[in-house]
């Protein structure tokens, strides 16, 4: 073989040693939802090694294209913080997972994406102004795209929507009704369910969606179907409760009244934790998190269990 062969093979072999060397520590992902393959009625541990660790892992939210994919990670040492991750889809193929920008800092959880996946919403116990002591409670939080498609630094959303107890899991639907979370003084005992609407920007006074769901237990995570034909709660201290907190189910009836709430049962359900419900944007899968003994995981399973409740 000629010097200048050798010379250009070496080289060849050098380019492609440094390539693995950038990814020998994180797989090729290629297609949709990380390139996992798509889970039965059984719900399955999405991402194993790669998303879901030996770390504690909570909710799952797609943005509307698909192309992004943003999870949080809880961890108690050295520092009690909660930072929300980003992967996304580059030419086909998922990123390996990074701090999203505008977190890493506080306790950040509970993203959800406005319709049009130009905002991100999220809940934090950050301080409203940069170097002041954090809080602790959770207030709803957004951040706005930006044309290099960054985001913009988190916005705090007004009093109207926060109130002096904390308020947890926003998620959307397609006419920009937010629901989440609240202790609020008319509430019905516990932790319930209310809905704002947005009008020209603005979100209007929290309603409380009433008592057909909301009960003296807590309802907590919440997830509603973009066209609001159903919720999917996540409820603990029910007397039909399996155990820990559970997942119940609510379809909205031609009266436009929420039904009660149907516990899933098992295999969705099991003796200990389920929280984060969440369903991708093409409403195929369910995503949901489970945990147990200080350690949580990033479940998904076939959304067709949802209907099956009706």
């Amino acid at each position: 073989m000629k010097h200048r062969e050798i010379v250009f093979v070496w080289a060849c072999l050098v380019l492609v040693s440094i390539g693995f060397s950038k990814t020998e520590n994180f797989p090729v992902l290629k297609g949709p939802y990380l390139g996992q393959k798509p889970p039965g009625k059984t719900p399955e541990i999405f991402a194993s090694g790669i998303i879901s660790t030996d770390k504690r892992e909570l909710n799952a939210v797609f943005s509307p294209e698909g192309d992004e994919f943003y999870y949080a990670v809880y961890t108690p040492e050295p520092v009690n913080k909660c930072t929300i991750m980003v992967s996304r889809q580059v030419k086909g193929f998922w990123t390996k997972p990074e701090t999203a920008s505008f977190s890493g800092k506080f306790i950040d959880v509970d993203m959800a994406f406005s319709p049009e996946g130009n905002r991100l919403y999220f809940c934090s116990i950050r301080p409203d102004q940069p170097g002041s002591t954090p809080g602790t409670k959770h207030d709803i939080w957004f951040c706005s795209r930006k044309k290099d498609n960054h985001w913009s630094e988190p916005v705090k959303l007004s009093p109207l929507i926060n109130s002096s107890e904390s308020e947890t899991y926003p998620t959307f639907t397609r006419k920009r009704r937010m629901y989440f979370a609240a202790i609020r003084k008319e509430g019905m005992g516990g932790k319930d369910i209310y809905y704002s609407e947005q009008i020209k920007g603005k979100f209007l006074k929290p309603v409380n969606i009433g008592n057909a769901v909301n009960t003296r237990y807590d309802e907590g995570d919440t997830f509603v179907a973009p066209d609001e034909s159903y919720l999917v709660i996540s409820s603990r201290g029910r007397p039909d409760s399996i155990g820990g907190s559970d997942f119940y189910v609510s379809f909205k009836r031609k009266d436009d009244q929420w039904s009660t709430p149907k516990n899933m049962g098992k295999p969705i359900n099991t003796e200990i934790y389920e929280y984060c419900p969440m369903v991708s944007p093409d409403g195929k899968y369910f995503f949901f998190s489970r945990f147990s003994e200080g350690k949580s995981d990033i479940y998904w399973v076939d959304a067709r269990v949802i209907e099956e409740m009706k």
